[in-house]
């Protein structure tokens, strides 16, 4: 088998879970519709704060030794140490054994306590005890997959990841159709957490073993323990605009108006998470190739790696960011109804915090290849808190509603990403790939003014519908393909496509397609 390149063994990881996460995504809008249909604004507002236990659990129970196994699974295979790299896959986990049943216990014996201080009452202590059993897997099924993508199996990771997209979804649709509400959501994340981490140990277990003798505790935890600080920040960061609605609006408004809002703004969230998929994608096949190159190749192949990335994520992820921004009126009336018609505006203004973040997706990993985790620690640290000031700014004294937060989101991510170049220039003269960004823009700003005149058109011809983006799935569609070729012909037009993309496209590309 011939050895393929590091670019395109990250372009081929990244397609591998990019295809994952459209796929996944499909399924999920058609499970976020279902949602939406069944579940009231209410019950939705419950279902973000369900949740956010669920994420919150499993990153509290991991310590963030997630990356540190990717790391070091990744240089020990690099460099030729079976053994040691079994060790790590042993200690991990053990570790993550141990939590997984903390978790379990907590949630379990405490769900009346949880239930009264999330909801004001113990009517969801039962889902809480559900919950339970859910997150201990999910710790489980964290685990498994960071050792799967420190062992460069990109494919195994895409792979189980849709099998849990498609297995939670069929069965909480099942369920939901079938009237258990918000139990079938909470049921179908714990037989998909359990289905896919079963399947993840089989294929880690195969590939490594367990070894009697696990690794050393210290170095994993030296490398973790800042990066667990910034995990926990971030996600912080990632839900304080959404807790801050739903307790300072409950505060003002009552609790069922709290909850409602959130739901809304809950929506816009989720769908803003949509042009992330393939700088998520980009991010997980990155991260173990990044530690082979240091270890074999030096600082300089990081700095080469840094602009490439700077290129492909310029020219895929900004059409994508532009266009959701552009149609997200149209989306949220199509896919969620009416109701959350006011999701709309906060999802255009997220979109936009989702530029700087893409751009800037392979600057923590390079940073955590160097060991610089105290580094993204403090960036972090720096975000939140202006996140955090800047919603309540928003909402407590401007008082402007939903856009509010939205608004504070897009400002930290500007904030994060200027910070986080500033640290990685302290290491070395990063370079971006001016090219691509200028016309990968210049060819996104085409693309909406074509959607934008195709509207006109439309609206010439079918004057019963005069109101802006007041359109059909079909016509959506349509939108999307006039968008798509109009890009695509722009960055013809300007010579975006050079002969290493050609080149690197034949070598990743399989036989059949070359």
């Amino acid at each position: 088998m011939p050895q393929l390149s590091p670019t395109t063994r990250v372009a081929r990881g990244a397609t591998y879970l990019f295809i994952q996460g459209f796929a996944s995504s499909v399924i999920s809008l058609v499970y976020f519709v279902v949602l939406t249909r069944t579940l009231s604004n209410e019950e939705m507002g419950i279902f973000a704060l369900l949740s956010f236990t669920l994420i919150l659990v499993p990153l509290l129970g991991t310590f963030a030794l997630g990356p540190a196994t990717v790391k070091y699974l990744a240089q020990y295979l690099a460099e030729g140490r079976l053994e040691k790299a079994r060790s790590v896959f042993t200690r991990f986990l053990q570790i993550c054994m141990f939590t997984s049943l903390i978790a379990f216990v907590l949630l379990f014996f405490f769900a009346e306590s949880l239930s009264n201080f999330m909801f004001g009452s113990p009517v969801h202590t039962l889902l809480f005890k559900l919950l339970a059993f859910g997150a201990a897997f999910t710790i489980l099924n964290i685990s498994v997959m960071s050792c799967l993508q420190g062992l460069q199996r990109i494919g195994k990771v895409a792979l189980i990841n849709l099998v849990n997209a498609l297995l939670r979804s069929a069965l909480s649709v099942f369920l939901l159709f079938a009237g258990f509400g918000l139990f079938a959501v909470v049921f179908s994340w714990l037989v998909g957490a359990a289905v896919s981490s079963a399947i993840g140990l089989a294929f880690t277990l195969k590939y490594l073993g367990l070894i009697k003798k696990p690794h050393p505790l210290r170095p994993l935890i030296k490398f973790s323990y800042p990066l667990y600080v910034a995990t926990i920040t971030v996600f912080i960061a990632t839900w304080a605009d959404s807790i801050l609605i739903v307790s300072y609006m409950s505060a003002v408004l009552g609790p069922t108006e709290g909850q409602q809002l959130l739901g809304i703004y809950y929506v816009a969230v989720r769908a803003s998470q949509i042009p992330m998929l393939f700088s998520s994608a980009i991010i997980t096949a990155l991260f173990p190739q990044l530690s082979q190159l240091y270890a074999q190749h030096g600082l300089n192949s990081l700095k080469d790696a840094f602009r490439v990335s700077t290129r492909y994520l310029a020219l895929v992820g900004f059409p994508i960011i532009i266009g959701l921004a552009t149609l997200s009126s149209p989306i949220i009336l199509l896919f969620a109804g009416s109701d959350y018609a006011g999701a709309a505006l906060p999802l255009t203004i997220i979109c936009f915090a989702a530029l700087p973040a893409t751009l800037g997706i392979a600057i923590n990993p390079i940073l955590m290849t160097l060991e610089r985790t105290k580094t993204v620690s403090v960036i972090t640290v720096a975000s939140i808190f202006f996140s955090i000031t800047a919603s309540f700014v928003a909402l407590a004294l401007f008082n402007l509603g939903l856009p509010g937060p939205a608004l504070a989101r897009t400002a930290s991510a500007i904030i994060t990403f200027g910070l986080s170049v500033f640290a990685l220039k302290r290491v070395f003269s990063l370079s971006f790939d001016i090219e691509a960004l200028s016309k990968a823009a210049f060819s996104s700003v085409l693309m909406v003014i074509a959607i934008f005149l195709l509207d006109v058109v439309r609206r010439i011809i079918m004057p019963s519908s005069n109101q802006l983006f007041d359109i059909t799935l079909q016509i959506l569609v349509l939108y999307i393909i006039v968008g798509a070729a109009t890009y695509f012909v722009s960055l013809v037009a300007l010579k975006t496509i050079k002969k290493s993309d050609i080149e690197m496209l034949h070598d990743y590309l399989p036989k059949g397609f070359k």
